[in-house]
């Protein structure tokens, strides 16, 4: 049974929350309190933290930090479960490298959609090597092209010449290519031509990217949004096919 674990100081809401996510099949932890909050999942490692921003003494972006800093829960996927729709705070929270980002009032159905989303990347993520800044897994008939490092990296570059060979080639061509980038380090107006430059040899292929952080950098210095699908998240991605 997956576990998922709800900060947030709003009684009513995490009483919702818990009723709703025990009946999707959830073993289901609340907490209205951030520090005791952090304590239940160092000791219990939820599979996905549900966590809200405005919250007395420490705030969601608190948490956060705290999460991240620690080894034992630093890879706990979080969703950012808040009635703050200001988009400085999508993107503060998208620089912890969140799983995605959901405003109030939700769609019940749609989040869980967005954790099972979550918990399966998590999965993919688990499976990867730190020393490879490239890597590919499948999905269906979708090619995931999961990104990291700096694209100025020597190691990056290299890992492009590498996985991206002919045979490579044939075999996405025409497919739908999914280019996670999350995890890449911040882009700047030339990492973005270079990223754009790096889709064209796709352009057989139909493109995706999840952007999470970048997404600002990507819109503000290109136009690839008019060819290429851009979403801040996994779980947005499956909700736009539904």
């Amino acid at each position: 049974m997956e576990t998922v674990l709800a900060i947030d100081d709003d009684k009513t809401t995490l009483g919702i929350l818990e009723s709703q996510l025990s009946s999707f099949g959830y073993r289901v932890f609340v907490e209205r309190a951030a520090k005791r909050g952090l304590e239940i999942a160092k000791e219990f490692v939820p599979d996905v933290i549900l966590l809200d921003i405005n919250m007395p003494v420490m705030s969601g972006f608190d948490v956060l930090a705290n999460l991240k800093r620690d080894k034992a829960t630093r890879d706990i996927p979080v969703i950012m479960l808040t009635s703050n729709k200001e988009r400085t705070s999508v993107i503060e929270a998208m620089r912890y490298g969140i799983s995605d980002y959901i405003v109030k009032p939700y769609d019940p159905d749609k989040l869980n959609l967005k954790i099972k989303s979550a918990i399966a990347h998590a999965d993919i993520k688990k499976s990867q090597n730190d020393d490879i800044f490239i890597e590919i897994a499948r999905k269906g008939e979708m090619a995931l092209i999961i990104m990291r490092g700096s694209i100025k990296d020597n190691g990056f570059k290299n890992d492009v010449k590498t996985v991206f060979n002919s045979f490579f080639m044939k075999q996405v061509n025409g497919k739908v290519c999914v280019f996670d980038i999350r995890n890449m380090e911040d882009f700047d107006s030339n990492d973005v031509k270079e990223f754009v430059s790096l889709l064209k040899f796709f352009s057989d292929s139909k493109i995706k990217v999840i952007t999470g952080k970048h997404y600002g950098s990507i819109v503000s210095n290109s136009d690839i949004e008019n060819t290429v699908e851009l979403y801040l998240s996994y779980g947005d991605m499956e909700l736009a096919s539904i």
